[in-house]
C-alpha cells in the first residue's frame, strides 16, 4: 500500500530546487586532492545557477576536512551537494564514501565506450560548464552504453563533435600530441582534465584543445578518459573500432604514472 503523508508536516518542492550543484573530490591517504579547484567550480556553478553558497567558504572546507576525517576513510570520494534554500544560503549534504576504482584489468587493457545518440543540453541554452544536479542526459547515455555492451557512453554535440563522456573528459593522442575538446563545446572542465595540461607541459609534450569528429577518434594513435575517480583510464576501443594496438598506449601509460607521481608530491604521500 502507498505510504500516506501528512499534509500539514509535508512541503511540495518548489521548482527553485531543482538548481542545486554538487562537487565530486577524491581523498588519497585521508587527504582531498585540489580542495580548493573543486571549491572554485563548485561556487562558479552556483553563481550560474542563482544558488547562494555558504558564504564562510573556509569554514565549509574545515567542515568536508572534518567530514573526511571523521568516516575513518582514507581512500575515499567526499560528494558535496549545495541545496538551493528559499532566501537563504543552500544547505550543504556531505557524503563520504569508500572510493570504487576501475579494476585493474580495465587499466591493463583498457575499457570500450561507445558514441550515443543521447544528447546533454545545447551549450546555447544550459552551460555545461556548471555542474548541476540534473543528471537525466548522463543517465540515459549510461543505459544506452550498457545496451550496447560497453563499458562508457561518449556525448557528441548537434555539429558531431565529441564533447566528454557522462562524467569523464575525453583525449586522445596522435603523433605523439595530446588533443582534447575545448570546453566551448559544450564541456565541464573537469579538474583531472586541468591537470593533465600540467602532465603535459611536465613531460614536454604538445597539447591542444582542437574539435575532434568521429573520423578523428576512430584514428587516434591512443584514447583515454580523465576524472577525479578514473584519474587517467585508456580507451581501447570505441564503436567497435580498435584504437592504436588495442591495448592502452605508451602515452596514456606515461600520463597515469606521472599523475600518480603528481598527487604523492602534492600530498606529501609516502609509497
Amino acid at each position: 500500500m502507498p505510504r500516506l503523508v501528512d499534509p500539514v508536516h509535508w512541503q511540495v518542492q518548489t521548482e527553485a530546487a531543482s538548481n542545486g550543484c554538487f562537487e565530486t573530490m577524491r581523498a588519497y591517504h585521508g587527504r582531498i586532492f585540489r580542495l580548493e579547484d573543486h571549491l572554485d567550480r563548485l561556487y562558479a556553478s552556483a553563481q550560474f545557477l542563482g544558488t547562494r553558497p555558504p558564504s564562510q567558504r573556509r569554514r565549509f572546507s574545515r567542515q568536508l576536512v572534518h567530514a573526511l576525517e571523521r568516516s575513518g576513510i582514507r581512500e575515499a570520494i567526499v560528494r558535496v551537494a549545495l541545496l538551493p534554500q528559499p532566501q537563504a544560503e543552500a544547505r550543504p549534504s556531505i557524503v563520504v564514501q569508500q572510493v570504487q576504482l576501475p579494476s585493474a584489468s580495465a587499466y591493463r587493457r583498457g575499457i570500450q565506450v561507445a558514441i550515443v545518440p543521447t544528447r546533454k543540453f545545447s551549450v546555447a541554452s544550459i552551460t555545461p560548464q556548471a555542474k548541476y544536479s540534473a543528471r537525466l542526459g548522463s543517465v540515459m547515455a549510461v543505459m544506452d552504453a550498457q545496451l550496447r555492451g560497453v563499458d562508457e557512453a561518449l556525448f557528441i554535440d548537434a555539429l558531431g563533435y565529441v564533447t566528454e563522456s557522462t562524467a569523464s573528459n575525453f583525449g586522445m593522442i596522435r603523433d605523439g600530441a595530446i588533443l582534447t575538446p575545448p570546453c566551448w563545446l559544450g564541456l565541464l572542465a573537469g579538474i583531472t582534465r586541468d591537470v593533465l595540461f600540467e602532465l603535459a607541459q611536465m613531460l614536454r609534450r604538445p597539447i591542444y584543445e582542437v574539435p575532434l569528429t568521429r573520423h578523428d577518434v576512430y584514428n587516434a594513435d591512443e584514447a583515454f578518459l580523465t576524472s577525479t575517480i578514473k584519474e587517467v583510464l585508456g580507451v581501447t576501443t570505441i564503436d567497435g573500432r580498435r584504437i592504436g594496438t588495442g591495448r592502452p598506449g605508451p602515452v596514456t601509460k606515461q600520463l597515469r604514472r606521472a599523475f600518480d607521481r603528481l598527487v604523492r608530491t602534492e600530498l606529501r604521500l609516502s609509497r
